[in-house]
């Protein structure tokens, strides 16, 4: 019987309504009139027919209608009432013809607030619709820089490419991350096709996510699927069956967990103090260890992986009589994954990728490998099947900063860098503290190697800059002194520059490896994703300089250096000041994620930080992976 429905769904809304009174939380429909009195619009625009999902669906647009309704939408007046006859009435009808006319509804923040037609969501709900079709106007609030209005933004420009409305993500980036994922083009219009697959994909996804204790996760469900889609790839998800969405679940569970925490990432700042505690149960396991380098570039091109060879040959010296090592080179995205499987069948079980944009294929391999250990070299990366590592080179870079302050002639520096990517931020500024730390006057003058559009005008020939600060190596293929601190001339008079051990971590790292204590530094991470991050204190950063520098600069760079070293000093302490006039106090040390993520120049900085859309093609994929996140910028770079 009908009567019998609403009775049900009575029971559902006065439930409903107890829970969210024992949390103090408002029990009855939210009503969007009210919220709007207190937001700034942008625009009205209307949508005209919209499939609206239903769980989007969260109140109604003013409170006249919102008290006959629980929060869920279920009904809270009596049986016998007007209302609930015309609830039943409604339920009669729509069970033997279904919806007959759309509802009329505004979305704000993408999420649905009805103005007619509450008792026909309310029954929809009840009976397990999954949408309802409406009559959509779209209310757009002035930007911010709260993560909700990026967020919301960025919703706006997928909804144009895509025209679907199901999804919500918690994080910045996400949508063009996803169309990525999917389209492998974050700018193409989704055909119908397109829509109907990724669709099934979501569809599919979020059952088995549900099922496993998904929504008790302090991440959505869209969430959880970006990061399948970025281990597992698109054309896998379109092919599963539920059994192999169990599978995988299951395998990458853990990369939910740590994605839901506040803070998903635990950096270890030196190296494991006593390694050699473990070393009976290693002697006792009889394992042997292969570790292979992997570049996606060759040491004859490439500065980046002529530093990483020459660690990989510094372990080799040091560790080469207990663990095999070997370089592939050259090994470009396309062909990674297929090399990368051949590198574990010949038998190795420790990998070093040096290239970011490895992490989605490292993930995966790691996932269907547990036994196999894998490094990826990037920062700021939460994902905890592969741990990822990196030099704190901002520590040299202010080192060399104080240097250049101290030996400008008109207090104009030069710096020359190339991507706009986690840390870059941090060496620049690091770099022009360090200036104005023996000298106030000086200021930077920043210029990137990769932007599209340079400008015709020679940045440092304008500003009669001879004392620049370059890129730290140059590769074997190119002779040119035009590196570290030099002053142009001919030739170039080389004055300090940084160097990257990367040999010291690695050798600790594999230590670990053999005196048994990778796997307590996993159960010291926990819930996070275990990132390298050493500098000075570990030796694995330091600063060579000309003996042609006075002593005085010498003494003072060794003063500031062992400073850093015995961590008595920090470059990122007390009040720092930044270009657009805000102010951080530090105090005595700032905290490394924060450095990590800095995205902002100091005052004495000229110049700017790229965002995607100003940087080369070529350039723009590890950009998006691993670039510096702009509130202007409507891309998580």
């Amino acid at each position: 019987m009908t009567s019998d429905e609403y009775t049900k769904a009575l029971r559902a809304g006065e439930k409903e309504y107890d829970s969210c009174v024992s949390k103090g939380a408002y029990p009855y429909l939210s009503y969007l009139d009210d919220m709007l009195s207190h937001v700034d619009i942008e625009c009205r625009t209307k949508l005209g027919l919209v499939e609206i999902p239903i769980e989007k669906i969260v109140g109604t647009y003013n409170k006249n209608r919102s008290n006959a309704f629980a929060r869920n939408f279920m009904p809270l007046l009596e049986r016998g009432t007007e209302f609930a006859l015309k609830w039943e009435a409604l339920y009669d009808s729509m069970e033997k013809e279904g919806l007959r006319e759309p509802i009329i509804a505004y979305e704000f923040m993408n999420q649905f607030y009805v103005q007619e037609g509450n008792k026909r969501v309310s029954v929809s709900k009840y009976m397990g619709a999954v949408s309802i079709e409406g009559q959509v106007t779209r209310i757009v609030p002035k930007r911010t820089d709260t993560k909700e209005s990026l967020c919301y933004y960025e919703f706006l420009s997928f909804y144009e490419k895509t025209a679907i409305n199901y999804l919500s993500f918690t994080k910045p980036g996400s949508y063009a991350l996803l169309l990525t994922a999917t389209a492998g083009d974050a700018e193409k219009v989704w055909t119908e096709d397109d829509r109907l697959d990724f669709k099934s994909v979501y569809t599919n996804f979020r059952k088995e996510f549900l099922a496993k204790g998904g929504a008790k996760l302090s991440l959505t469900a869209s969430d959880a699927l970006l990061i399948y889609l970025n281990i597992f790839g698109y054309e896998k998800a379109k092919n599963n069956l539920s059994a192999d969405w169990k599978s995988d679940l299951t395998k990458i569970w853990k990369e939910f967990l740590v994605y839901a925490r506040e803070r998903s990432i635990a950096i270890s700042l030196n190296p494991i103090e006593d390694p050699k505690k473990h070393t009976l149960a290693k002697l006792m396991s009889g394992k042997t260890y292969a570790a292979a380098w992997v570049y996606e570039k060759n040491k004859e091109t490439s500065a980046w992986t002529y530093s990483h060879e020459l660690g990989r040959e510094y372990v080799e010296d040091a560790l080469g009589h207990q663990i095999q090592t070997d370089a592939y080179f050259d090994v470009t995205l396309d062909i990674a994954e297929e090399t990368l499987a051949a590198i574990l069948q010949d038998g190795y079980n420790i990998l070093f990728l040096t290239s970011p944009q490895y992490i989605a294929i490292a993930t995966k391999l790691a996932v269907e490998h547990p036994d196999v250990k894998i490094l990826n070299c990037c920062l700021n990366m939460s994902y905890q099947h592969v741990r990822s590592y990196y030099l704190r080179m901002y520590e040299a870079k202010f080192l060399i900063g104080a240097i250049a302050g101290s030996l400008t002639p008109n207090n104009k520096i030069g710096y020359v860098t190339d991507y706009p990517i986690y840390g870059s931020a941090a060496s620049i500024n690091a770099f022009a503290l360090g200036a104005s730390t023996v000298n106030p006057e000086a200021e930077v003058y920043l210029k990137w190697t990769t932007l599209k559009d340079p400008g015709e005008e020679d940045l440092f020939a304008a500003n009669d800059i001879r004392l620049i600060s370059d890129r730290d190596l140059n590769a074997t293929s190119n002779p040119s002194r035009e590196y570290g601190l030099y002053i142009k001339g001919e030739p170039p008079r080389n004055l300090a520059m940084p160097v990257w051990h990367w040999g010291k971590l690695y050798e600790e790292i594999l230590r670990s490896i053999l005196n048994g204590y990778w796997k307590d530094e996993e159960a010291s991470a926990g819930l996070h994703a275990l990132n390298y991050w050493w500098g000075i204190s570990a030796d694995a950063i330091d600063v060579i300089y000309s003996e042609k520098l006075s002593e005085d600069t010498k003494r003072l760079i060794r003063l500031l250096k062992n400073s850093i070293k015995n961590e008595t000093f920090h470059p990122f302490s007390d009040l720092i000041t930044f270009q657009d006039g805000s102010c951080v106090d530090a105090g005595a040390q700032m905290d490394p994620m924060e450095i990590i993520r800095m995205n902002k120049l100091v005052k004495n900085v000229r110049g700017f930080i790229p965002t995607i859309d100003d940087v080369l093609e070529s350039v723009q994929p590890l950009v998006k992976l691993q670039g510096l996140f702009r509130p202007e910028s409507s891309t998580h770079l």
